[in-house]
This record gives structure tokens, C-alpha cells and sequence, in this order.
């Protein structure tokens, strides 16, 4: 049996053009970009000498700290990373929001468990994408990450396979597209159109969009969301702009993927190639660039396709190369980060890596702070987003309190932390590794907690100390009110226990009568369920005389027919004669075999238990292909698989073959193969509204809609001209009665028909 296996209908759209698919190619392993700037090179020889060293001495030594999905409990694929304000790094996880703070791990997942293919911080939102799914993390007033999607304020259908670049002008947004920017004003996501192939980025005040194309193309600025041509010199046929680094006010470097480095003036907006090695490097063939930044005044960096990264000082003279042979997971490096302290955080399919460099004595332009990441108070975490936070517990949750420290931008076992709970410690505790202080059974009152830290080896380094004050709620009955309660509580009490004795037995003569009322209010609902109990069987007995009465019928029809066709092929000489004879005998028998294989099924549904597990979905449609190969016609239908090809569902797998198998065989037998159009059958699924949501859609003869709402009837065939038993779709409905599901259907008559199962997802 042929059948074409098609996981993503959409992919055909791919093949427009080849120089579409050598873009699309080159997106593949592009994961965004986004650069920093270059520094200039001294003109003073002396100073320029001193650069050159200091770049040496830093690519000299390289420490690698290597992390994978073991450490921080996601998937060891991530695809960029960036860092915020306060050090604490942020990665673009394929299960969602890696967050990590040099000590503790923390994964937020997107609602709909889509990757994180890009993400960018501006101002208090942390912008992601992946899978066409673009929103923004953004904390709560409990310090949270909270998932915001702007997927539902999207302006048209248009799919967004790809973000490039995310910037902000004038208080909006811009999200970078392949030919178009969507703009976000915090209400509002609008689409600007620009009508061509287009990478973006911020230099100065300004978003400069660089446009390829052999008969248009160039340097654009964008003007009241639309472009005005600076320069139409600098394009090329099939490349652009790919990142941008500032050396100075006003001079930059523009990188491409293929034709190497160029100088850039923000005033002139002139462009002039960068003779450099490092230039040179990314013209050679196969060499694709994605990436650059600069680490130190006298130390850049730039990552490739299959090359890994090169280090370079800022005349363009290549330092050091970094690939697998000295340390690197992969030499496919899309986006790695530069943190506070200029050293690097790289991402790839096999975890991430952090490379920190040499220096005789690191010296910072920050103050490293010693920070009370987060609390947790019962089953709560709260986190804190700085001193000034306040937070309000709950008092049945208030069992202890746990203070988890960090220092961002330093690991845990290089650090050393003191505590001091003002209004409990008497004194700072002793210097501790441990980053977790747990406090029981706190007396209500308000604390303020103080917290400090120090590097194991960078003796000179000064933490900023770190102070939080927060109320403990006290029991209620600590307050003098309390007492008072107490008191009046005590003589009510009194009071009712007297008029409790007088009017006992009128209480217990009221509640007789009440029983009495009930006892005989549920003997009616016994008699009332007891009478719809036997209409049910009544109407089970009719199905059941009906099932017999049509099983005898189906099972000996088939054996007197093949009875009959015996005796005749008996009686008969002719080799071609009995050959016809021996077909119609395979036809009935495959219609006992497919009747039996009803009762079967009907069997296995009324009488064997659920035996609930996750399974593949193509374990159970490869399934259903291998018993239907023979099937008549079976090989000029398509079977589209429009769904992922990881897909799982957690049901009963043997009750799920049914219903498929059974909607599967219905639309191959009632195909009309005298129509034009191909025959195809689409089975595709997916999660909505915490279901599984399963359609089997096929062109075929459809069901002619006298007879729609009779399908699923006992025995009922619409196609009388068709072979079968009549039981399929009734199998089909009760089944899912036992698996808690539904099926529903729409069907035109010579345009076809889609069934629709719908399953609980079970936890």
C-alpha cells in the first residue's frame, strides 16, 4: 500500500524558489542575532601596543563551566541567552524560560509549552518567541515571571516563522520579521509592510534596516513606519547586514554572513570594507557568521555556522579560535552573551557552557550585591525584587520561612554568605556555602533580615549588602481583643447550653419528622431510579435481540455464499473458471473476517478494562496502515499525518485503534475514485482546552444528509452499495463513551467528510 506520510502540510509552501530555500536554509541554523559594538583602535602606537597585549592575556586562559539539562531539570537545547540589569541570566530553553541567578535554577513554561527561540529584554518585559507563539514574561507584585502572549492581538493570519531582532523606538516596540516589522505600542500589534527581505537593529537613535536584492536593496532608516534609502550602494544579492557593533560616536561595523566586515558612518551613512583577517575569514566559502559582540575594549568576538567563534582584538587580527577540539559542546554557535564581568555564557543542542577568562586581578564596573532571591512560605514562593519590596503572607500557610541567597553573576561555590534575622538572631552567623536559611516556628512580629557575602578567592571584590523587612502575622488569639472574645464566648455559652437542655426535645421531635420526610422523599427517587433502570434494560434487550437477529444473518450469509461457490468450483474443469470462483470465495471471507473483527471490537469495549498509557500517535496510524495495505484502492489514496510526528496521547491504546482504525476504513472504502480531485485522507491532531482534539478528513463520496443523523445506529449502512457490517461508527460512539469522549461530523455530499474525537487529557 502507498501512502505519502506528511507531518507538516505547510512545509510545501518552502519551495517557491531556490534562492528562497538558500535563505530558508541558512535560517535553519540561524537562531536571531543581536551585536554590541566594536571599539576603536588607538592611533597612538604605544597605546595600541597596550591593547594588544591585554586582548593576549585574556584569550591566554579560558575557564569552561559546562551545564546540561541534569543540572537545571529542562531540555539541554537552548538557543540564546541574554543577561538583565542585575546579572541574572535569562535562556531561550526548548521547554520554555530558563532563569538563572549563579545559584539557584528556575524554568518558566509558556502556556501552550512552546520553545523559546528568541528572547530580549527591554525595560521591565523580557520579549520571547518560538513556534509562532510571541509574548513577554513580565513580574507580578509577588515578584513572579507571568507569561503575557500577544498572539490573540496579532493584526492579520500571517505566519511568523522567525524573529530577527527585537527594538524599541519612541516607546514602541518593533519585532523584526523576514519582510515586514510588527509594531507592539502596549495596546496595539500592527503590521508595516516594507515589501522585501530586510534584517533590523538599532544604531544610535535610529532603526537601520538593511534590505538585499539584486534590483533593490541597500541601507534604510525607518521614518514614521516607513523606510527612507540612506545608502543604496551597500546591498548584495543574497546577503545583509547580520550584526552591528559601535566602535565610537558615530563609526561602526556592520558584519555579513558572506562578504565579510565593513565600516559604517552614522553620519554620512558611507560604507567602507574592513580590511582585517577577521574580515577575510568570513569571506572564505562555508563560512557563514551569525553573530559578534565585544567582550573588552581591546577584545571582540564573533561566532559561525560549523566554525565555532573567533577571538579578535579591534584591528580585525584573529587571537583565538574556539571550537570542539578546545572546549566548546558544538561549533554551531548562534548567540552566545556577554555578562557583566565580559565573560561569556554559550548556548548549543548539548546544554551551555560559561567561559570565564583570564584576569590577573578582575576588577569591575558594577557592585556585585549580595541578593534574597526569593521566600518561601509553605507552598508559596514569593519572589523579591528589591529592598523596598514588601509582601503580605498568609497565615494558614505560615509554617516556616526559607531565604534563598545569591550573588548574580557569581556561582554558588564561590561564594560565602552571613545572615542576621533582626528581632530573632542575636548575632551574624557564621560565614556558610549554604545559599538556602530556613526559620520555624517564628513568633508573629516584624524582622528585618540582613544578608552579606564574599568571594572565596577575589579577596578585593566588595558584595553590597542586602537588608529585607517583613511582618509575620501573629495567631489571632495573641490579641488582647482575643481574650475579650474569649469571655463573652464562655458566657454565651452558658446561656445557650441552658436554653440547649430546654429545648432538647423539641429539637430531637423536629428532627424525627425530618427524617421521616426524607426516608420517604428517597423511597420515591429509589422507585423512580428503579423505573428508568428497566426502561434501559428494556431497550438493551431490544439492541441485544437486534445484534443476534443481524450477527446470524451477517455470519451465515458469507458461509452459505462460500458453501455455494465450493460445490460450483467442484463441479467445474476450467482452470480460469475456478481461479473467479476462488476470488469471490476471498471476498466472502474477508467480509466474515471484517464482521468477526467487528464483534471483536465490540467485545473488547463492553468487556475489557481501561489499561490507560501514553502512546505515539504513529505507532497507532502505522498500525492501521499495515492492516489496511490490501484494502481495494488502497493504494491511490494520500494519508496526511498533519500533526507533530513526536504527538503522544494517554489513553486506552487499544480502544484508540479502534476508533481510528474504524474512521480510517470508512473513508478509504467510500472514496469516489471516478472524481478529478486525488483522494487523500488527513488525520491530524493537537492539545485545545485541556482535550485532545482528533480529526480523520477525507474527500471522499460524503454522506448524503437524509442518512446523517442515522450513522451511528446499530447496523446502519448509508452507502448500500459498499460492503459492510453496519457496526464500525457504533463501535466508533461507544467506545468513546467508555474513554469519556465525544465524536461529531460534518460531511458534504462528493466533497467529503471530517469526523472529530475529542478525548480528555488525563494527568
Amino acid at each position: 500500500m502507498y501512502f505519502y506520510n506528511i507531518y507538516h502540510t505547510d512545509l510545501r509552501k518552502l519551495s517557491i524558489s531556490v534562492r528562497f530555500m538558500k535563505w530558508m536554509l541558512l535560517v535553519i541554523f540561524f537562531l536571531l542575532a543581536s551585536l554590541s559594538a566594536f571599539s576603536n583602535q588607538s592611533s597612538d602606537s604605544s597605546s595600541a601596543l597596550a591593547v594588544k597585549k591585554s586582548a593576549t592575556q585574556l584569550t591566554d586562559s579560558i575557564l569552561f563551566h559546562n551545564f546540561d539539562g541534569s543540572n537545571y531539570r529542562a531540555s539541554s537545547f537552548n538557543n540564546m541567552a541574554v543577561t538583565d540589569e542585575d546579572g541574572i541570566v535569562y535562556f531561550g530553553n526548548e521547554n520554555g524560560l530558563l532563569e538563572f541567578d549563579g545559584t539557584h535554577w528556575q524554568l518558566y513554561k509558556t502556556p501552550n509549552f512552546t520553545p523559546v527561540t528568541y528572547l530580549k529584554i527591554i525595560e521591565d518585559k523580557i520579549y520571547t518567541f518560538g513556534n509562532e507563539d510571541l509574548g513577554y514574561f513580565q513580574r507580578s507584585s509577588s515578584g513572579n515571571l507571568i507569561y503575557h502572549s500577544l498572539n490573540d492581538k496579532r493584526p492579520d493570519d500571517k505566519e511568523i516563522p522567525f524573529v530577527w531582532n527585537i527594538l524599541q523606538k519612541n516607546g514602541s516596540t518593533y519585532f523584526s520579521l523576514d519582510s515586514s516589522l510588527l509594531k507592539w505600542d502596549g495596546e496595539i500589534l500592527s503590521r508595516i509592510n516594507l515589501g522585501a527581505s530586510i534584517t533590523s537593529y538599532k544604531v544610535k537613535d535610529d532603526i537601520l534596516i538593511s534590505i538585499y536584492g539584486k534590483d533593490q536593496g541597500g541601507l534604510a532608516l525607518l521614518e514614521d513606519d516607513t523606510i527612507a534609502y540612506v545608502n543604496q550602494e551597500f546591498r548584495f544579492e543574497d546577503d545583509y547586514v547580520w550584526e552591528v557593533l559601535e566602535q565610537e560616536e558615530d563609526n561602526w561595523l556592520f558584519f555579513t554572513s558572506e562578504n565579510g566586515v565593513y565600516k559604517y558612518n552614522a553620519e554620512t551613512y558611507e560604507t567602507t570594507p574592513f580590511e582585517s583577517e577577521i574580515s577575510n575569514f568570513y569571506k572564505a566559502d562555508s563560512t557563514f557568521l551569525y553573530w559578534a559582540d565585544k567582550i573588552s575594549d581591546s577584545l571582540y568576538i564573533t561566532s559561525s555556522w560549523e566554525n565555532g567563534m573567533q577571538l579578535f582584538d579591534s584591528g580585525g587580527r584573529i587571537l583565538k579560535k574556539l571550537t570542539t577540539r578546545n572546549g566548546l559542546f558544538s561549533n554551531f554557535i548562534s548567540h552566545p552573551e556577554i555578562d557583566r564581568r565580559h565573560n561569556l555564557w554559550v548556548t548549543s543542542g548539548l546544554g551551555i557552557q560559561y567561559l570565564e577568562f583570564y584576569k590577573p586581578k578582575e576588577e569591575l564596573d558594577f557592585q556585585p550585591l549580595a541578593k534574597i532571591r526569593y521566600i518561601r512560605v509553605g507552598d508559596s514562593t514569593l519572589y523579591v525584587r528589591d529592598s523596598s519590596h514588601r509582601m503580605e503572607f498568609n497565615l494558614a500557610d505560615f509554617k516556616s520561612v526559607d531565604f534563598y541567597f545569591s550573588a548574580p553573576g557569581f556561582f554558588e561555590k564561590d561564594l560565602q554568605f552571613s545572615y542576621y534575622l533582626e528581632g530573632f538572631d542575636e548575632d551574624w552567623s557564621e560565614w556558610t556555602t549554604n545559599s538556602r536559611k530556613e526559620y520555624t516556628n517564628l513568633p508573629g512580629g516584624e524582622y528585618t533580615i540582613h544578608l552579606k557575602a564574599k568571594h572565596s578567592t577575589l579577596d578585593h571584590l566588595q558584595f553590597a549588602p542586602f537588608h529585607f523587612d517583613l511582618i509575620i502575622p501573629k495567631p489571632w488569639y495573641r490579641y488582647t481583643i482575643s481574650y475579650v472574645v474569649f469571655i463573652l464566648i464562655i458566657g454565651l455559652l452558658i446561656v445557650g447550653f441552658i436554653r440547649f437542655r430546654t429545648h432538647r426535645l423539641s429539637v430531637l421531635n423536629k428532627k424525627l419528622e425530618e427524617t421521616v420526610k426524607e426516608r420517604t422523599a428517597e423511597l420515591r427517587s429509589q422507585k423512580e431510579r428503579l423505573k428508568e433502570a428497566n426502561e434501559e434494560l428494556k431497550t438493551i434487550n431490544n439492541e441485544l435481540d437486534n445484534f443476534v437477529y443481524r450477527s446470524s444473518h451477517d455470519l451465515v450469509a458469507p458461509l452459505k455464499s462460500l458453501r455455494g461457490l465450493i460445490s460450483v468450483a467442484g463441479m467445474s474443469n476450467n482452470p480460469d473458471q475456478i481461479k473467479d470462483y476462488f476470488q469471490l470465495m476471498n471476498i466472502s471471507i474477508n467480509k466474515l473476517e471484517e464482521f468477526i473483527r467487528s464483534i471483536m471490537d465490540f467485545s473488547t469495549n463492553t468487556k475489557k478494562p481501561l489499561e490507560i498509557r501514553e502512546i505515539r500517535m504513529d505507532v497507532v496510524i502505522d498500525s492501521i496502515v499495515e492492516d489496511l495495505k490490501f484494502y481495494e484502492n488502497a493504494e491511490k489514496v494520500e494519508l496526511i499525518r498533519a500533526y507533530d510526528s513526536e504527538f503522544k496521547i494517554k489513553t486506552d491504546a487499544k480502544r484508540l485503534n479502534i476508533v481510528l482504525s474504524n474512521l480510517v476504513t470508512n473513508a478509504l472504502k467510500y472514496h469516489d475514485f471516478k472524481k478529478d480531485e486525488p483522494p487523500y485522507i488527513k488525520v491530524s491532531a493537537k492539545v485545545e482546552n485541556n482535550s485532545y482534539l482528533i480529526e480523520v478528513e477525507d474527500n471522499g463520496s460524503g454522506i448524503p444528509e437524509e442518512y446523517q443523523g442515522k450513522i451511528f445506529n446499530m447496523f446502519f449502512r448509508a452507502h448500500q452499495g459498499i460492503e459492510g457490517s453496519g457496526l464500525g461508527l457504533y463501535i466508533v460512539r461507544d467506545t468513546l463513551n467508555v474513554l469519556k469522549g465525544t465524536v461529531d461530523f460534518t460531511s458534504k455530499v462528493r466533497k467529503g467528510t471530517t469526523f472529530t474525537v475529542v478525548l480528555p487529557v488525563i494527568t
